[in-house]
């Protein structure tokens, strides 16, 4: 099957990348840079693209062109120099959901995260769940799959910090040391998209967590152990 990978060689979308190629899959990545792209996984195809300038359903006419599946793995924590949360995670995302049926995409599986809402407070869960909404609308067959926290050998985001507190030399309290965290293996959630893709699933809103919490404490304790 031809796959497209959005945010093909970052923290979870090179796993996704990565598996996917594993099972057998002809894989197309997309990125703002096919250097780096090429750098991470040399057999895929990458196009060197910036989703915030794809805010129009005629921007992916050429870049859907033979695709099967699309995998949205990208996103933005916040706006920065070159990131802008609303483009990226909502009209990007909606400018895609409405090109995959006309370019005969059958499947979007879209990387989202838990707890997300059109009224909340911050940009990332309000962006993340107007493209959720997008996606379902779109008329094509849609899986969404929510990720807790991810663990990998990489770091980024949240777990960048975690492994900052973890490799402190010294002994230091944990402010709300007893909060409960729901984790996940980045190569649990490529397995996911891998079984989603094969089973042809669709319908599909899915939390990948952690069967049980962790505590705050016991998770970056757990982390300096592993460091």
């Amino acid at each position: 099957m031809k796959i497209l990978v959005l945010g093909g060689y970052g923290l979870i979308g090179l796993s996704i990348t990565k598996a996917l190629i594993h099972a057998g899959h002809d894989v197309s990545g997309f990125g703002r840079s096919v250097r780096k792209g090429e750098a991470a996984a040399p057999d895929v195809t990458w196009i060197g693209r910036d989703l915030s300038h794809m805010t129009e359903a005629e921007d992916w006419t050429h870049v859907l062109s033979g695709i099967d599946v699309v995998v949205n793995a990208a996103g933005v924590l916040q706006d920065g120099m070159n990131d802008r949360v609303m483009a990226v995670q909502r009209d990007a995302v909606r400018a895609l959901a409405v090109a995959c049926k006309p370019a005969g995409v059958r499947q979007i599986i879209q990387i989202s995260a838990p707890g997300v809402s059109e009224s909340s407070d911050t940009v990332f869960y309000r962006s993340k769940a107007e493209g959720d909404a997008a996606v379902k609308a779109g008329g094509v067959n849609w899986v969404i799959f929510r990720p807790g926290l991810v663990l990998s050998p990489q770091a980024y985001g949240g777990t960048s910090l975690l492994r900052q507190l973890a490799a402190v030399p010294l002994v230091q309290p944990v402010m709300l040391a007893d909060a409960d965290i729901r984790t996940v293996y980045v190569e649990d959630v490529a397995a996911a998209v891998v079984r989603a893709v094969e089973e042809g699933l669709t319908g599909t809103d899915a939390d990948l967590l952690s069967p049980e919490p962790t505590r705050l404490e016991d998770l970056i304790l757990a982390l300096r152990s592993w460091l």
